[in-house]
């Protein structure tokens, strides 16, 4: 038997025209697992910060190696900001 796609399908749905993104799209743009580290100086102490796409702070740390350890445990994709 085969089935016939339709535009209804989520697939078919969902799909988004990146050249018209919408502000709230663009926003959206790589969440939930693309995430940005950036070493920043609080207190004058160095941290690494890691934000999601949308620019929401989700944790700070002294740590690098604790940043690796939360990137792979929770399966994201960082780049580094300098």
């Amino acid at each position: 038997m085969q089935h016939k796609a339709s535009g209804n399908t989520p697939a078919v749905r969902d799909l988004v025209d990146i050249r018209n993104l919408t502000d709230a799209q663009f926003l959206s743009l790589g969440l939930p697992s693309l995430v940005y580290v950036r070493r920043e100086s609080q207190f004058g102490q160095e941290v690494f910060t890691i934000y999601a796409a949308n620019g929401e702070l989700m944790g700070t740390t002294e740590d690098s190696e604790m940043v690796r350890s939360a990137i792979d445990e929770h399966a994201l994709v960082a780049t580094l900001l300098h």
